[in-house]
């Protein structure tokens, strides 16, 4: 049988426990939902990132428009891809002469035609986006790989987003991959991420079997 003043001590001495515990616990829960939110935000930063829904690569490269204009003129109507692109970029900006994006448009894909990688890239955004001419995701993909082709790094990147996501050429991961590999190897650290991700992807696609042609698709 316990005495009352051993029942009232045991009350005093459990009632400061108590009162130190009420003010612990919401401290406890605190710091258990803080680490629960930095391991979400961990393992979401783990995830590979989604592409971008349309190409917007230009990896650093400045545009620079034509500080003497009669002389870019002169050079681009000798042939000079450069000098076409500068002279692009001086009627897309308006900046030295009046803006006039379809004319902008035009000498873009002269420069490309000319093997500018830079001028291809621009032409495919003028394409792409619709400014001064009209919108044409095929042609704009066609530029961009024209770009890669001039080994161009910001023109396979632009062309392995559009295939990636099938805009103006068929949907491929693997093939979308490739292209972000040469970007990568022109030492665009988002393409080799995005390579890595796109052949995971293509890994853990599920194989669909056609029974009544008894054929894997």
């Amino acid at each position: 049988m316990t005495c009352r003043p051993c029942r009232a001590h045991r009350s005093r001495a459990i009632a400061p426990s108590v009162a130190r515990f009420s003010r612990i616990a919401p401290l406890s829960l605190l710091l258990v939902a803080l680490l629960a939110s930095l391991t979400a935000c961990r393992d979401e930063k783990s995830k590979p990132a989604p592409a971008p829904s349309s190409s917007v690569i230009s990896i650093g490269v400045g545009m620079q428009g034509c500080d003497d204009l009669p002389l870019c003129e002169k050079r681009c109507d000798e042939g000079n891809g450069d000098s076409c692109r500068r002279l692009g970029v001086t009627f897309q900006l308006g900046q030295g002469a009046s803006k006039d994006e379809t004319r902008a448009a035009a000498l873009y894909v002269k420069a490309c035609a000319l093997k500018s990688g830079m001028g291809c890239v621009s032409a495919g955004q003028m394409y792409e986006y619709a400014h001064g001419v009209a919108k044409d995701v095929v042609h704009a993909a066609a530029l961009y790989k024209s770009a890669c082709e001039t080994s161009y790094a910001p023109g396979c990147h632009n062309y392995a987003i559009m295939v990636e996501n099938g805009r103006g050429v068929p949907q491929d991961d693997l093939a979308a991959a490739r292209y972000y590999d040469m970007a990568c190897a022109a030492g665009a650290a988002s393409a080799c991420s995005r390579a890595v991700a796109l052949r995971e992807r293509a890994v853990r696609a599920p194989v669909v079997i056609d029974l009544d042609a008894g054929a894997l698709k």
